[in-house]
């Protein structure tokens, strides 16, 4: 790769240094996360890492650590990416099943082509002519002419069924091309396919692993094909006879292992052995002579750990020497010959975000991510830090604000639950133990003075949020005569999935599984009986002033708390979203201001020509304006987020910067910026003042 300037792709009077404003969409004043599910790959000559992610591409320096570059933002959703053997073009493909060949040097686009599947394997040739891609849910391997796209060969295995993931090689000569399907006749178990490119012809089928196979390479002398994968093992095949010349198999409980060639000819593999109850092990180690040369101990992206398609990309080992993994969803670990101790940067966070809550001054957002722990982000400087900062609190965190404005954090750890104060002293209020894992969300009432969560068992436990005392329980039946069915892997049970306070802490409802229902009064701790449950599918929540608790049934239902009464709202056509002490917003073939008080429409809030309807909201603190985003369609680049004005229902402003759903939003009590949470893996903060 030639020493020259890479050139980032920023907004007009983004600074270089601030990466959060780099391609910045119109009105957005910063970008919190650098983008979920990461595809990692070492440029040719080791001095760059580029991480394909939702967001586009991120090129970061080896020397520095930092990034340089950022590339393909407009539509983002990158999948694969790979590097050219020469250093001077980099591929990527997206989840429009676009694949492009980029110039590393400027980011511009040589060439691009549609594809008929989404590419799980991506490679060039050795001698940068050919780029060729593996898909994930059909046999094909397809090849190209790497500067044009033009089409050269496509390959179809013989075997009937693909494998999820698929790597993809070419040998050193460019004669050979070898990738994975799945077995016909072994559960789990692939095979490794050879194809002659100029012939045009399956050569080789090879047989040996029992599970995914996750990694091929080819010797640097073209003699020989090494092969690992899920199943803890590596094989070696000789090119001239397909037949197995070496099998490596004594490395203990291994979770997957993925071999690699140095220039020399030396083969080393990269070994990560997972334990769901501790941190994952990873090492590498010289397979011939057994030596190993780097081992650590790091909590790995547990979702992807268990998904074999984006696993693959959390750990990148090439030339068998350089090494990339994620870590916490935060942190990315490098380990090169160069630096013989692991170095470590940000990239967080790479989970997305489900919850973003502005702070009583604005000048805070926490923010929820999935499966993640609670980031707290200072708004002036764009720095972030953990809401809670004992590692012990377990990464699985959920966050609260009170009415009085301040921040909560509830964490799980396996089974324990704790009650923290956001950036508090480490000493949790409330430890508490028993909650079923895949339960209920603990629940805070909005007043801040009691909390609960749901045991296994079906029983509440409330706490004392002032005393850190539990208070007492309540028992909600759960179904015990649901049949077991040893083929279906969702028939858990019943179990409550669902638990929220009324504003005031007076009343709390409960909701299993399979729709039992329960309202609580929590003075008296008894169950509501006039609460006509039998009559509701499910609660939506309680209205912010108090009066009324939303339910879905054949339409959207109103219980009159303090009257004890149903009401029909006449709205069925979506469904409940957000509400505010007045109003509340659904949206179906329409999207309308419900009336609270006067319990009618007051307004159909007017979407732009080609827009359908919204599917979350956030009403401004003052409830003078609303927010609502949408979820991706097709055709879709940029996913809409609506801003209206609550009184005469006037469409006010039309902001798209996230590629994919949006899944929360935010308004600042100053009314000043809007933050948007998307499943992208960022957060964007609007400048609203224009608008309003």
């Amino acid at each position: 790769m030639e020493n020259k300037k890479l050139v980032p792709s920023v907004s007009v009077e983004a600074d270089e240094n601030d990466v959060t404003t780099w391609a910045l969409p119109e009105g957005a004043i910063a970008r919190l996360g650098r983008g979920r599910e990461p595809d990692m790959v070492f440029s040719p000559d080791d001095q760059s890492l580029a991480i394909g992610t939702s967001l586009g591409i991120w090129l970061y320096d080896l020397a520095t650590l930092s990034p340089i570059a950022l590339w393909e933002t407009e539509r983002g959703m990158v999948g694969r990416i790979a590097f050219s053997s020469d250093g001077k073009w980099l591929a990527a493909s997206n989840s429009d099943q676009i694949l492009k060949v980029l110039d590393i040097q400027n980011g511009t686009c040589l060439a691009q082509v549609k594809t008929d599947d989404y590419i799980s394997g991506l490679t060039f040739s050795y001698n940068n002519q050919y780029l060729a891609a593996a898909y994930t849910r059909s046999t094909i391997v397809e090849v190209w002419h790497a500067e044009t796209c033009k089409p050269i060969a496509q390959f179809t295995s013989d075997a009937e069924k693909t494998g999820f993931y698929r790597p993809i090689s070419f040998s050193p000569d460019t004669r050979l091309i070898a990738s994975t399907s799945a077995s016909d006749t072994t559960d789990n178990a692939e095979v490794i396919v050879v194809w002659d490119i100029e012939r045009g012809q399956q050569i080789a089928s090879l047989t040996a692993h029992t599970n995914w196979i996750s990694t091929l390479c080819f010797s640097p002398c073209g003699q020989f094909l090494a092969s690992g994968g899920e199943d803890g093992t590596v094989y070696v095949w000789d090119v001239s006879t397909w037949q197995q010349v070496q099998a490596y198999i004594d490395f203990g409980d291994v979770y997957r292992i993925m071999p690699s060639y140095s220039p020399e000819g030396i083969l080393r593999a990269a070994i990560v052995n997972y334990d769901d109850t501790g941190p994952a092990t990873i090492s590498v180690c010289d397979l011939e002579s057994g030596e190993q040369l780097y081992t650590d101990k790091f909590w790995g992206n547990t979702v992807q750990f268990s998904d074999a398609d984006d696993w693959g990309n959390t750990v990148k080992f090439s030339n068998g020497s350089l090494l990339a993994y994620e870590c916490r969803h935060a942190f990315i670990n490098v380990w090169t010959p160069e630096h013989p101790h692991k170095r470590q940067f940000t990239h967080s966070p790479i989970s997305f975000p489900t919850s973003v809550v502005f702070s009583q001054d604005s000048k805070t957002l926490a923010v929820e991510h999935h499966h993640e722990g609670v980031v707290l982000w200072d708004v002036a400087s764009k720095r972030s830090r953990p809401a809670v900062k004992v590692e012990s609190a377990g990464k699985n965190q959920f966050v609260y604000k009170t009415s009085s404005g301040k921040l909560y954090v509830a964490s799980i750890q396996k089974d324990n639950v704790r009650l923290w104060e956001a950036d508090g002293n480490g000493t949790p209020p409330i430890e508490g133990t028993g909650r079923k894992y895949w339960s209920a969300f603990p629940a805070l009432a909005p007043i801040g003075t009691l909390f609960a969560y749901a045991d296994a068992d079906g029983s509440l436990k409330v706490w004392d949020v002032r005393s850190g005392n539990q208070l007492y329980e309540l028992t909600h039946p759960l179904y015990q005569d649901i049949e077991d069915d040893e083929d279906d892997e969702d028939d858990e049970g019943d179990e409550i999935r669902k638990l929220e306070f009324s504003p005031d802490g007076s009343l709390f409802t409960s909701e299993s599984r399979f729709t039992s229902l329960r309202l609580w009064d929590m003075e008296s701790r008894k169950e509501i009986d006039a609460f006509p449950k039998h009559k509701v599918l499910g609660i939506l929540g309680f209205s912010p002033c108090g009066q009324y608790l939303a339910c879905a049934g054949e339409e959207i239902l109103l219980w009159d708390i303090a009257h004890r009464k149903l009401h029909k709202t006449g709205l069925n056509q979506g469904p409940f979203i957000s509400a505010c002490r007045h109003y509340f917003v659904c949206s179906g073939d329409e999207t309308v201001l419900y009336d609270l008080m006067r319990r009618e429409i007051r307004h159909q809030l007017p979407l732009p020509e080609g827009s359908e309807r919204i599917f979350c909201a956030a009403f401004s603190p003052c409830e003078r304006y609303l927010a609502g985003g949408a979820w991706w369609q097709e055709g879709l680049e940029k996913v809409p987020i609506y801003v209206w004005e609550v009184a005469s229902g006037k469409h006010l402003a039309t902001l798209r910067g996230h590629r994919t759903d949006v899944q929360d939003l935010a308004i600042s009590p100053d009314n000043t910026l809007l933050a948007s949470a998307s499943y992208d893996g960022s957060i964007l903060l609007w400048d609203l003042t224009p608008y309003l």
